[in-house]
């Protein structure tokens, strides 16, 4: 969901970073990246990199230049090539600017979109020690740090950072908390608890295919009970047909086959 764009974060760095060029020799370096956080929040992520380019050209060390033009390439480019060399940009720049969390928390995000969540881990751990207690994007670190203590099972990591997210606004409304919490419970092997949690994320998103998926196989393999897993597999099958997901419609038509049978 959130972590496709980060666009919020930008306007937390803009406000600190027209303040900081608005003094320089070279005011129109201000107006450049203005441009280019307001393209990047409308996801018009080509537009927004052209101007973090132009930014570079006059300040080649700008971190934010170098964040958000790299985001930008990141999200666009399809070739892995591409995103491995913004990848490496990230990475290189919190070397450069070790004592900023904003490079952390990027470099960490783009670990995450890249699937590398155990990678991710060290990087967005050093975020959340550097961002200030009442930083609006602490909640956002802990959600992605959650992501990847869950999906590496280190379980009391993940119990620690997630838990705290439930009864804070917007973060307590956002389905991924639950679904991070459901699977949790299902490597604490209590599956009703499982249940609650992706229920509850699914009264937030009815359509969240995910939740419905994990609902399907909870009731399937931890419950046995095959009348709600046949329920939500055939949700889940609905949400993905209308996503033209033909391969994860074959296997979901497979399994109901099998429950069927029984």
């Amino acid at each position: 969901m959130f972590f496709r764009s980060l666009h919020l974060l930008f306007f937390a760095l803009g406000a600190a970073l027209l303040l900081g060029l608005a003094s320089c020799a070279q005011p129109d370096l201000s107006q450049q990246m203005h441009l280019a956080v307001e393209a990047a929040a409308q996801q018009q992520y080509a537009e927004a990199a052209k101007y973090a380019e132009t930014c570079l050209e006059y300040a080649p060390d700008m971190p934010e230049a170098i964040l958000l033009g790299n985001y930008c390439h990141f999200l666009m480019e399809n070739r892995e090539s591409a995103r491995k060399q913004a990848l490496y940009n990230l990475s290189k720049l919190t070397k450069s600017a070790p004592d900023r969390y904003d490079t952390w928390l990027f470099y960490g995000w783009a670990l995450v979109e890249n699937n590398q969540l155990r990678d991710a881990i060290d990087p967005l751990e050093r975020a959340y020690k550097l961002v200030p207690a009442k930083d609006p994007n602490r909640p956002r670190i802990q959600m992605l740090l959650g992501r990847c203590y869950v999906n590496n099972n280190l379980q009391k990591q993940a119990l620690g950072i997630l838990q705290p997210l439930q009864i804070k606004a917007p973060y307590s409304q956002w389905p991924e908390l639950y679904n991070c919490l459901g699977i949790l419970a299902l490597q604490r092997q209590n599956a009703k608890l499982a249940v609650t949690f992706f229920q509850h994320g699914l009264s937030l998103d009815s359509r969240n295919e995910v939740l419905l998926q994990n609902l399907a196989v909870t009731h399937d393999l931890y419950l046995n009970d095959t009348a709600n897993a046949r329920k939500y597999y055939i949700a889940c099958l609905v949400q993905k047909q209308a996503a033209n997901d033909t391969e994860s419609c074959r296997r979901i038509t497979a399994r109901l086959r099998k429950l069927n049978k029984r």
